[in-house]
């Protein structure tokens, strides 16, 4: 709780039962900047944490031991995605863990997100190491992603954002989408999408990646050779790309045919392991 000049007691600000968008965007609403954390091995959160006012909250996803090694310091919120299963914190009860690296007073709760219908939200009181709401994005999201896909929860916090607190600033840090030598890609996201969309938000200043400027080298080329159609950029563009996913597949199908057999003993090895423990959960449930 804190208290103004006149004697009022306001609540602490926290994220402890907030589940409607409107309720989350008066929450958000406090701050000036908003830092997206992503879990990579590009990540430069050290480089820019001084950077930001103290009006500025930084938002971690799901298992943030992959980027802190020690307690962060500063206006933070953690948002752990809901599967099948619901959050993977909780149900592998490491919530605690990641929540010692987010220590308060600068900590202000947990927000459980999904972004499908068959993702399943906890209820806030089954995250008892600290206050949390939900925030459910299924529908935000029904018509606007790639089918086959869900969205990651770090693109969808940024588009959910910009939308609905479009007076703050947006900070992308480690967002590259490519796999790094200790954290692989999700395959379930759309990564060409996510990337098109936020460099394209990048292009009209909507938001900013940390130690990277996006600017449109198309949009320049043209300017400078104005008797070049757009048609024809982008038909240029497009064949070299061709060219060069062919080269790839070519690098590919020899790679699948040298690794045959450490795929072999990989696949024996995966059949024997113990199901995970998401798979348990479910098919408990099925019983």
């Amino acid at each position: 709780m804190t208290t103004t000049d006149n004697g009022q007691t306001i609540p602490a600000l926290t994220t402890e039962n907030l589940c409607s968008h409107e309720e989350w965007q008066s929450f958000f609403s406090r701050f000036s900047h908003f830092v997206l954390v992503a879990n990579s091995d590009d990540q430069t959160l050290d480089a820019i944490r001084s950077s930001y006012p103290d009006t500025a909250l930084f938002i971690f996803f799901n298992r943030v031991n992959k980027v802190l090694k020690e307690p962060f310091v500063g206006n933070s919120i953690l948002v752990t995605r809901s599967n099948q299963a619901g959050s993977e914190l909780v149900y592998r009860d490491i919530l605690g863990q990641m929540v010692a690296l987010l220590p308060a007073p600068g900590f202000l709760g947990v927000m459980n997100m999904r972004t499908v219908e068959f993702e399943r939200l906890m209820e806030p009181s089954q995250f008892k190491q600290a206050p949390a709401g939900t925030l459910d994005l299924a529908e935000y999201f029904h018509d606007l992603y790639p089918q086959e896909h869900t969205a990651s929860s770090g693109f969808a916090m940024a588009l959910w954002l910009y939308e609905h607190v479009p007076a703050s600033k947006i900070v992308l840090t480690g967002f590259s989408a490519t796999r790094g030598k200790k954290w692989k890609l999700f395959l379930v996201h759309d990564w060409v999408f996510e990337q098109s969309v936020l460099n394209l938000l990048a292009i009209n200043d909507r938001l900013e990646f940390s130690g990277k400027t996006v600017r449109n080298p198309y949009a320049r080329l043209l300017q400078r050779f104005p008797d070049l159609k757009t048609e024809d950029v982008l038909f240029a563009s497009l064949q070299t790309l061709s060219m060069q996913l062919e080269g790839n597949k070519r690098h590919i199908d020899r790679l699948i045919s040298v690794t045959a057999p450490l795929r072999f003993l990989y696949d024996g090895f995966k059949a024997m392991k113990r199901k995970s423990k998401k798979d348990r959960i479910l098919a408990a449930e099925r019983k």
